[in-house]
């Protein structure tokens, strides 16, 4: 009898130990969940801010401006009604309005003058006034000169060194201005030229180009003038420079660069 109760327990003991062996087998061989990464998206780029010159201007710590000009006849004023309505009095007098700040004029042109023979001997002028816009108008009486090889690279060269220095040297935003001439002048294919080659400067420093022939080209009354002495320059007038309406329209035109060209 006792012998029967033994061999029972063991019995059960070993049944017992079998089901909980193949309830942890059964356990065991459960598939593991997988716990799903969510990936993370991508942080989306702030776009650089783009800012105008004339944004430049405005912002600036400066708490007036200084502009300087340097060229030939156009910027000297010829033929306006006076210096103070002269393109480059007149674009200084806008960018005052349009900044809200006092703007200083500086004025190194001369009649006749290329940038040759006259703009690249004027460049420390520009840079001790630490200017904070600057115009370079040359080409026009560089063009009278002739396209012959000499010429081209002598003014290509000097316009080269006018505008690297001023860029080193300064921290000025920088305008080139493309030849002058009238509707019907002798040296307009000489003309687009040398434009061509300012643009090509302009475009190798990333400094605007205003394209002068978009005012003169067909457009005689921007040159209309009589032959009388001029007041203010005691010169001969002409109808080949710009009269006072084509010195608001090289203004205007300047204006309308600075507020439109982006810069980074």
């Amino acid at each position: 009898m006792k012998l029967r109760m033994i061999t029972g327990l063991l019995m059960l003991l070993v049944i017992t130990g079998c089901n909980n062996q193949q309830a942890t087998a059964k356990n065991s061989t459960k598939p593991v969940e997988k716990t799903e990464i969510k990936k993370s998206k991508p942080k989306s780029k702030t776009k650089p801010k783009v800012s105008s010159i004339l944004d430049n201007l405005k912002s600036s710590p400066e708490k007036q401006l200084q502009y300087y000009a340097l060229g030939d006849s156009l910027s000297v004023g010829l033929f306006s009604d006076s210096q103070a309505t002269r393109f480059s009095t007149l674009f200084a007098k806008s960018l005052e309005s349009k900044t809200g700040k006092p703007v200083i004029e500086s004025n190194a042109s001369s009649v006749g003058k290329t940038v040759t023979n006259f703009g690249v001997h004027h460049i420390q002028d520009v840079v001790a006034k630490q200017p904070d816009i600057i115009t370079v108008e040359f080409g026009t009486n560089d063009a009278a000169y002739g396209v012959d090889p000499t010429n081209v690279n002598n003014f290509v060269t000097n316009l080269n060194t006018v505008i690297a220095q001023l860029k080193s040297q300064t921290k000025a935003q920088i305008i080139l201005m493309t030849s002058w001439s009238s509707s019907n002048g002798k040296y307009i294919r000489n003309d687009q030229l040398y434009d061509q080659k300012i643009k090509e400067i302009g475009n190798k420093y990333q400094v605007p180009v205003v394209d002068l022939s978009t005012i003169w080209t067909n457009n005689p009354t921007v040159t209309k003038n009589d032959y009388g002495v001029s007041n203010v320059y005691n010169i001969q007038k002409d109808e080949f420079h710009p009269n006072q309406q084509g010195h608001q329209a090289i203004a205007d035109l300047l204006i309308k660069t600075v507020e439109e060209t982006k810069t980074n």
